[in-house]
């Protein structure tokens, strides 16, 4: 995270609040900043129960500087609508 400006970290939370609340399994949201000239993309990989939340699994990957970092994640939604990520 320290290597993505506030911009980049920005578009990061729009892709993955796209990709969780509304894509298919490994349908694709991406983010571009060409200013900073890093991007990103994340993906659900699976969808699941957590009592009566509904929780998603993905992989994000992130171009900072032409090296690419991997990450899985899970997150579930709050009764407002929000993402939390769960460890």
């Amino acid at each position: 995270g320290a290597a993505l400006d506030q911009q980049d970290l920005l578009m990061t939370r729009s892709a993955q609040n796209q990709a969780l609340e509304y894509n298919k399994m490994n349908q694709r949201s991406s983010w571009n900043n060409p200013d900073s000239g890093n991007s990103g993309m994340i993906y659900p990989t699976n969808t699941y129960q957590n009592g009566n939340q509904p929780c998603r699994e993905f992989m994000q990957e992130i171009n900072i500087g032409g090296e690419i970092h991997k990450a899985f994640g899970r997150a579930c939604r709050r009764s407002d609508g929000t993402w939390d990520l769960v460890p």
